[in-house]
């Protein structure tokens, strides 16, 4: 579970950014229990909503997530003088486009409950700094921090040293590199960002049916998964009665020069067929049941089923699962449903997240989300993003109708716009 990240000079975010997890002391929020859960002594949100107009930011906060899992999942396989891709510096001030990029992450893991802050720093072509520290005691302690190529150990580090050292690159991170040698602690924060972080911010119907080819395998295999998905699909009224996950066992021809790398890709890509259940009725009465292929359905039945595989394997694992517009091409009330099942005891048992950016404004109630589950992205005259949430700005009460103030501007973030005159 994250508990705060602070960005720094990536992309619009200038100045230090915090999109901050823990909930606000001084706020009492007793009629929404679930939307919180405690963990180490600590109160943390379930759920955190992004607002903003076009261009604010607010997906670059979701993209700096991305950057920081791929350079942990992926840097460790960099070679010699390449370049690190998600170095992408503020560009608007003649100094920050030359520093560093900077990710501060303070986070829970999901298997043991151990407390970290991991921080990296880094250029287009090297890892200026690195730091991972434990707070054992509640007291921070150092794993190792790493100034360059110079790496220090604090006293519960405990594994191998010299090897991960000879073998590390200048842009390659110490924790990716050291992921095969199973060191206590940094073997549990890999894991952490590679299994237990998942962000989505493309919005593509060839990326969701890349989603549902990727979850149709485990379907197969896993009938809880399978009826959890049902039953979240017959609540979002999709009148969908049962599916089936089918193996395509037909072979394909292909020419004789056809290139073998698109050969795999199209048979992988038809390698199973999703086929919906609907009822047949006459005069009323249901007489029997046909089958859709997936991609007779709409598109938000589509985009629900593979949105949905994903939020059900993150509430069973309890990960954090972040996504730009999850409400793109899905009623509110839906997409109020979908929330609602992370702010939820009975529904989210494992304290999964979820962090999404949106333009729905309906989604603004007070009566389902606490006044610190939402932050809005502005952008200052000098095209630096900020952040700041509903619980900073005074005067809001219960029946404050905060969708109506926010479309009027009164908590600014939303686009200022004049009517333009057109030359044909």
């Amino acid at each position: 579970m994250i508990l705060s990240l602070k960005i720094e000079n990536f992309r619009s975010i200038k100045e230090p950014l915090i999109l901050d997890l823990k909930t606000e002391n001084r706020l009492k929020e007793n009629e929404l229990p679930y939307n919180t859960f405690f963990e180490n002594e600590t109160e943390i949100l379930r759920s955190l909503l992004i607002y903003g107009r076009n261009a604010s930011g607010k997906s670059n906060v979701l993209l700096a997530l991305q950057a920081l899992t791929y350079l942990v999942g992926n840097s460790d396989s960099f070679k010699h003088e390449g370049k690190i891709s998600p170095y992408e510096p503020f560009l608007f001030d003649s100094n920050s486009k030359k520093n560093p990029v900077k990710f501060e992450i303070d986070f829970i893991t999901v298997e043991n409950k151990t407390k970290f802050k991991y921080i990296i720093s880094f250029n287009k072509s090297e890892i200026i700094f690195e730091g991972l520290y434990i707070f054992p005691l509640g007291t921070q302690s150092k794993l190792f921090e790493r100034n360059k190529n110079k790496i220090t150990y604090g006293d519960y580090y405990k594994g191998a040293k010299k090897k991960i050292e000879d073998d590390l690159l200048p842009n390659q991170l110490f924790l990716s590199k050291s992921s095969t040698s199973n060191i206590k602690y940094l073997d549990e924060c890999y894991l952490y960002f590679t299994k237990y972080v998942y962000v989505s911010t493309i919005h593509d119907t060839e990326y969701d049916k890349s989603i549902i080819r990727s979850f149709s395998e485990l379907l197969l295999n896993d009938n809880n998964l399978k009826c959890n998905l049902l039953v979240l699909l017959r609540a979002a009224d999709t009148a969908i009665n049962d599916f089936s996950i089918i193996e395509n066992e037909k072979e394909l021809k292909f020419p004789k020069k056809f290139p073998q790398d698109l050969k795999d890709q199209i048979i992988e890509s038809r390698k199973y067929e999703v086929k919906t259940k609907h009822a047949i009725y006459q005069d009323g009465e249901k007489i029997g049941d046909t089958n859709l292929d997936l991609e007779e359905e709409s598109f938000g039945t589509k985009k629900l089923f593979a949105i949905g595989g994903l939020i059900l394997d993150a509430l069973n694992d309890g990960s954090v699962l972040i996504i730009d517009e999850l409400d793109k091409g899905f009623h509110p009330i839906l997409t109020k449903l979908l929330i609602n099942l992370f702010n939820s005891k009975k529904n989210n048992p494992n304290n999964a997240q979820l962090i999404f950016a949106t333009h729905d404004s309906s989604l603004l109630d007070l009566e389902m989300l606490r006044r610190d589950q939402i932050c809005f992205v502005d952008k200052t005259y000098e095209e630096q993003s900020i952040l700041y949430k509903l619980s900073d700005i005074k005067g809001i009460r219960k029946d404050t109708p905060i969708d109506k103030w926010y479309l009027s501007g009164r908590f600014k973030a939303v686009p200022v716009i004049t009517e333009p005159i057109l030359n044909f």
